[in-house]
């Protein structure tokens, strides 16, 4: 008989999917609009893309729930370009394919699903962390293809990813040159993107990152600017200090004794800007 199931969640992190379809025909549908989808197939569903699914009777089909915002931090460095490919993916990607790859990914969900269920045996997060990598990493070559992922995806498309790559990893202190081979281009095409759109380079948009969230903690409470400087990744007090100074005209402690001192008094907080994101 046809299995169905509802995609939607109340959930913060709401889940996104990827399936695997053998033979036969499956439904993905949302607000009165469906689409059919015949196997052997896969097909990735970002969060909020469908509300239910809908495998006919006799297809056999396997489905991995991903949760927003968590399931990266199972996969590599080196996967990162797919993973922000795919995290950044505005709509469903489906695409009929041949059936010893959806035999591969489909061994590779069911490795994930047997240690999920075992989780404490030695080397399931390893296991996990390969087998998802493999699915991962397979899916997003389908649509990358070998072209030159200079040219993908517009200027938008491509300051959004660094966006959500530099969330994540501005306590790392990267370089610019790092992040540009994350995303698949060249420094030099990265900081032409920024100023240009931005009007302010990359290595400035990371810095003030730091600011940002430095300022942030300084305002939010009472810990040691020592522990402040060691959470955003700086191992020598002094240089996090000047580091902050640069950038703001005061140093960590003289900065949070001015704004208790405007807080008292009523008065707005000083705002460091770091919108202007697309």
């Amino acid at each position: 008989m046809a299995r169905r199931w509802t995609l939607t969640s109340r959930s913060s992190r709401p889940f996104i999917h990827l399936l695997c379809l053998h033979g036969g025909a499956a439904e993905i549908g949302r607000a009165g609009k469906s689409m059919t989808l015949a196997g052997p197939a896969i097909a990735w569903l970002p969060a909020g893309s469908a509300e239910y699914l809908e495998v006919s009777a006799g297809a056999i089909a396997e489905l991995l729930h991903l949760r927003t915002g968590v399931w990266h931090r199972y996969l590599p460095p080196s996967a990162e370009p797919a993973y922000l490919a795919l995290e950044g993916a505005g709509g469903i990607m489906a695409l009929p394919v041949e059936t010893d790859l959806v035999t591969t990914m489909a061994r590779s969900i069911a490795a994930i699903a047997d240690e999920i269920a075992a989780p404490t045996r030695s080397g399931a997060a390893s296991i996990m962390s390969a087998e998802l990598t493999l699915c991962v990493l397979r899916f997003w070559r389908l649509f990358s293809g070998d072209s030159d992922r200079d040219e993908e995806g517009t200027s938008t498309e491509i300051l959004s990813r660094f966006r959500r790559l530099l969330e994540e990893r501005y306590q790392q202190h990267l370089r610019v040159s790092d992040y540009a081979g994350l995303l698949g281009m060249t420094p030099d095409r990265l900081h032409a993107l920024c100023s240009r759109e931005l009007k302010r380079s990359p290595s400035e948009l990371i810095q003030q990152r730091v600011v940002k969230e430095a300022a942030t903690r300084l305002e939010a409470g009472t810990v040691a600017v020592k522990q402040i400087a060691f959470a955003l990744g700086f191992k020598d007090t002094a240089y996090f200090s000047r580091f902050f100074r640069k950038h703001t005209g005061e140093a960590p402690g003289a900065w949070r004794r001015r704004i208790a001192a405007r807080e008292r008094a009523g008065r707005s907080r000083p705002t460091l800007n770091f919108a202007d994101w697309p």
